[in-house]
């Protein structure tokens, strides 16, 4: 019989936490060993004359040292890898301490010692059965599961043939061909919470699944051949040509739609500044045809 078991969703969900923390970790590191340990000749910072100096101090200044890291989703990542860690720690001592995947025990299903006498495991069954009795405990699917549980372990443990196959085989109906469990915690057979359950899954199936297609649909279909944006074959096709100039690659190649919203500016200062350049680039610039 199939039934919920922590220990197998503790392995699962180790499994989905590795996943995500093994990769993040690595990408962490990573960023921290360019922001302190890079050297200059690996963030390109190599200067030979005075104004390739200032633009290798502007470049070590954006790309060296722990204010690299002030991104809100590098931040928002560290945060999460580490919760995520604190979670694996915990379900990895949690597989530790209870690390088998359910096996039929009746004694631990009774609540009693190994070897515990017939007085004893019929007390038990008496205790358990009245307790969880499907009578007693109407609508509660959890409850009808541990009952049938309660009677199958007492006859693991009364009943001469079930006993013998209990003993032989590790289950009182003889030898299984396969034993398996569902990897789900038991919570969520409780009545209790199946309000939550069933919230949970609308929002995941209503709401995550369809923004998590949606966001990488919308924004796949940006992209053309060998990941290049529409909007740039648009503005490639609109400017070059044969007549085009050497010089004015570099005018046409900034303009592309991946660079555009990392050049535009945000502060009042860097608009001046570009709005300096403007006014003496202006004259050199590309006239349209």
């Amino acid at each position: 019989m199939l039934q919920y078991d922590d220990s197998a969703a503790a392995f699962v969900a180790l499994s989905f936490v590795t996943i995500y923390i093994v990769p993040s970790w690595y990408n962490i590191i990573k960023k921290f060993k360019v922001a302190l340990f890079s050297s200059d000749e690996e963030i390109g910072a190599i200067s030979r004359t005075t104004a390739e100096k200032e633009k290798a101090a502007k470049l070590k200044k954006t790309s060296k040292g722990l204010k690299t890291l002030n991104s809100p989703w590098f931040l928002a990542n560290l945060v999460i890898t580490i919760l995520l860690t604190v979670l694996f720690i915990w379900l990895f001592l949690s597989v530790q301490s209870n690390g088998e995947v359910n096996s039929f025990d009746p004694f631990h299903i009774l609540d009693i010692d190994t070897g515990a006498d017939m007085k004893e495991i019929k007390k038990a069954y008496k205790k358990m059965s009245l307790k969880f009795h499907p009578d007693k405990n109407p609508n509660n699917p959890q409850a009808e599961a541990t009952f049938m549980m309660v009677a199958k372990a007492y006859e693991a443990l009364t009943d001469p043939t079930a006993k013998e196959n209990y003993e032989k085989y590790g289950n009182p109906d003889g030898k299984q061909s396969l034993a398996v469990s569902i990897g789900l915690p038991e919570f969520l057979l409780n009545v209790d919470n199946r309000n939550f359950v069933l919230l949970s899954y609308l929002i995941i199936m209503v709401g995550v699944i369809p923004m998590a297609v949606w966001s990488y649909y919308s924004n796949s279909s940006k992209f053309g051949e060998k990941d290049v944006m529409y909007d740039s074959y648009a503005w490639f096709h609109h400017n070059l040509n044969e007549h085009i100039l050497i010089k004015s690659l570099p005018e046409v190649l900034s303009g592309s739609a991946e660079f555009r919203e990392r050049n535009m500016t945000k502060t009042v200062e860097g608009k001046q500044e570009i709005g300096k350049i403007l006014v003496k680039a202006k004259p050199h610039m590309q006239k349209p045809q």
